[in-house]
């Protein structure tokens, strides 16, 4: 458009034969004229925009006014917009309606959603409108018909109105003995009636049922996660029940916000504050995505994003009646909402996940457990720092050590591992309960040396060398019983270091018929204790191992065929590394940094550790004897790891803007925010820098229930309306 070009005589003219015109307004009249026939090439897309224009603001519209109207009325084609090629063609109607808005000055207005909540002055109706009227909402009602001239209908009959009435608030018809109480009581006094059934009706269990099932339609829950495998959620039910014991004892709808979006961080303690968070985890899961590939994978990325997307649009659609899921690929087209603002809501939801996690009926626990767990991480904290402080300690060589461990380590990562796993003690409580295995060699032989080989499992990432003895002794003996026992190696005086898989092996000189592997300190599994070894080599005096194959017996032991039996002990099946020269040099570094260690460790710094360990060892066995409580599906951020599903521990993902939405095309970085909406006020929440992620959360559920917040209360008050009288 030519903005210079000006049609001052032809707008003068227009004003002065709009005077008497009704008032336009362009929210209702004038915005849908751009919206349909302009906006797809001077709208907020920018990948479309032409002339650099844009007419959904009211800058760049009032700069164009005058040509507006010159050109949706000019004689030529090629001139006149919207133009031809589009398809799109403004009525005369259309025509005369911009027309007229230009003349009465062109008042801007924000889209009516988004307008401060105010309460409207009731209509005032001529006597006969007016007095059929008994609240303020009839007034309204029939303003309106009186304006398109129409007339109320008839009142319903005392049976009509009470089926009406009951099927509308519960769901279910009314009783034949409900029906004559009802048209008995009318007969006497029938908006009394009315009154006390309405009363009667909102007070029953039934009306929250009624009303959960729309609640809960809005918010997508299932009993199941949907997608290829649609797999259970049998713990989704109580979200159920709390959503409808909620209307039932007419919560506050602010609280019942906050309750379904941050009721861990507003209100803790509280087994509502948990519940509550069953909305964020009620729509559809993709259970491939989450468990059976990585997050370090693209598709994995991708579940993972789609996810969060799913929380983001359920979150706003339900509370706000806003659709930003549009803002994922592209600036939104009709609304101020850009892809910044979608991916700032992103990121509140970027710590959590949909799982099952516990919550307890009594306050008193769930403040027990809270408090225990805060006392088990600042403790842990100590003992972080304390690590700090030995390795400052330490010194340059403590520091190489750790270098060269860390360049070790990945080089002698298990090559290969079968099926057969070793021998496995039973699992205890205590460290110090002594556990042993032992193998008959079949006759009294000369050995030259004995060789522990360490197992490897995965169980709680441990890994190499799990269960391997912290302190052991080897033995051996002529007779079964061990009567007489003659000591091979002695390893009960110290801790011995975790060998991950390397070869442990001590030269002897003995005969034996027995041997036998006792563990003095039982190695920790997860808030448990167990002795396993992968295999026992006994070699005889020309290098030939004589324990393959024996027979192995032991104080006890797992049998669970195939990776844990006895007969794995001496079954020439056993980890190994892919470069064994590293794991030699592994295991000689690591001895040697246990070395400096107990050169630098103090009395002190030694009884500071060993009482907070105690103090975390009694906090976790606390925290173990809490009630677990029934579990929920809800947002989580601490749960069992279920395949390539792990948790976040309330560690953030970072968020960035993506280009068309595409996960491979990662913009900026976000912060977490929400909709600008409140023009004086920054969309980014004001936190912390260490903040815990349930701040982001509590942030946005407070914004959301804002008594200022003009698409919540409209949202709801629309939901009343449509599910009560629609």
């Amino acid at each position: 458009m030519n903005v210079a070009r000006q049609t001052a005589p032809l707008v003068l003219a227009l004003s002065c034969a709009t005077l008497l015109a009704a008032p336009v307004s362009f929210d209702r009249d004038v915005r849908p004229i751009l919206t349909a026939n302009c906006f797809q090439c001077h709208g907020p897309d920018a990948s479309t925009r032409k002339a650099k224009l844009r007419l959904d603001l009211e800058k760049d519209t009032r700069s164009v006014l005058q040509e507006i109207v010159e050109r949706i009325t000019h004689d030529d084609a090629d001139e006149r917009m919207p133009p031809a090629k589009s398809g799109k063609k403004l009525s005369s109607a259309q025509v005369e309606t911009l027309r007229q808005w230009i003349a009465q000055g062109a008042k801007w207005e924000t889209h009516w959603s988004l307008k401060p909540l105010r309460r409207p002055a009731n209509p005032k109706l001529p006597s006969p409108q007016a007095d059929w009227a008994r609240n303020s909402i009839d007034l309204f009602v029939r303003a309106k018909q009186s304006e398109i001239g129409v007339a109320p209908s008839a009142e319903a009959d005392n049976r009509t109105l009470i089926r009406r009435m009951t099927f509308d608030l519960t769901g279910l018809p009314p009783t034949p003995a409900e029906i004559a109480a009802f048209e008995k009581a009318a007969t006497t006094n029938r908006d009394q009636a009315i009154a006390a059934l309405a009363d009667r009706l909102l007070a029953s269990p039934r009306y929250g049922e009624r009303w959960g099932r729309h609640w809960l339609d809005v918010v997508k829950y299932a009993d199941t996660c949907g997608y290829d495998k649609d797999k259970l959620r049998p713990n989704a039910w109580p979200y159920r029940d709390y959503v409808i014991r909620s209307f039932n004892e007419n919560k506050s709808y602010a609280r019942f916000v906050q309750e379904q979006i941050a009721g861990d961080a507003l209100f803790p303690g509280t087994t509502d504050g948990i519940l509550g968070l069953g909305f964020i985890a009620a729509g559809p899961w993709d259970f491939i995505g989450h468990v059976e590939v990585p997050e370090s994978k693209i598709d994995g990325r991708v579940a993972r994003h789609i996810d969060r997307d799913e929380m983001v649009s359920n979150t706003l659609n339900t509370f706000t009646s806003a659709t930003i899921q549009c803002a994922r690929c592209h600036d939104h087209k009709f609304d101020p909402y850009t892809q910044k603002h979608y991916y700032s809501l992103q990121s509140v939801f970027a710590a959590v996940d949909r799982a099952n996690r516990p919550y307890n009926a009594s306050p008193e626990l769930n403040k027990k457990k809270s408090d225990l767990t805060a006392r088990i991480t600042e403790l842990n904290k100590k003992l972080t720092a304390l690590d700090a402080e030995m390795k400052k300690a330490g010194g340059k060589a403590l520091a190489a050590l750790d270098k060269k461990i860390a360049t070790l380590t990945p080089k002698a990562k298990l090559q290969a591992k079968r099926p057969e796993y070793g021998y496995h003690s039973i699992i205890v409580k205590n460290p110090r309960i002594p556990k042993w295995v032992q193998v008959d060699l079949g006759a009294p032989t000369d050995l030259r040396r004995i060789v522990l080989r360490a197992c490897h499992d995965e169980y709680a990432g441990i890994g190499g060398g799990f269960g391997f003895p912290v302190r052991f002794k080897v033995e051996g003996s002529l007779s079964a019983d061990f009567k007489q026992p003659i000591p091979l190696a002695d390893q009960t005086q110290t801790d011995f270091p975790n060998p991950n898989i390397a070869p442990v092996g001590f030269d002897v000189k003995a005969k034996v018929r027995f041997i036998r592997v006792t563990a003095t300190v039982l190695a920790e599994r997860k808030n448990d204790y167990i002795f396993a070894l992968a295999e026992l080599q006994a070699l005889n005096t020309d290098g030939k191992n004589i324990a393959l194959g024996t027979k192995v017996t032991s104080l006890d032991s797992i049998q669970a065929p195939v990776r844990w039996a006895r007969a794995n002990l001496t079954d020439g099946h056993f980890p190994i590394a892919a470069d064994a020269n590293a794991i030699a040099k592994l295991q000689t570094a690591q001895r040697e940094r246990t070395a400096l260690i107990a050169k630098v460790q103090t009395p002190e710094r030694k009884a500071k550790r060993a009482q907070l360990h105690k103090s975390r060892a009694e906090a976790e066995a606390a925290l173990k004897n809490i009630p677990a409580g029934q579990m929920v599906y809800a947002a989580a951020t601490q749960f069992k790891t279920q395949g390539n599903f792990k948790p976040t521990g309330g560690k953030p993902r970072e968020i960035k803007v993506l280009h068309r939405g595409n996960i491979l095309e990662p913009r900026g970085a976000v912060r977490p925010g929400t909709l600008p909406i409140f023009a004086k006020e920054n969309f980014e929440f004001k936190l912390p820098a260490a903040h815990p992620e349930s701040a982001r959360r509590a942030a946005l559920a407070k914004w959301i229930t804002r008594t200022d917040n003009p698409l919540t209360w409209r949202s709801i008050a629309n939901r009343i309306w449509l599910w009560h009288f629609g």
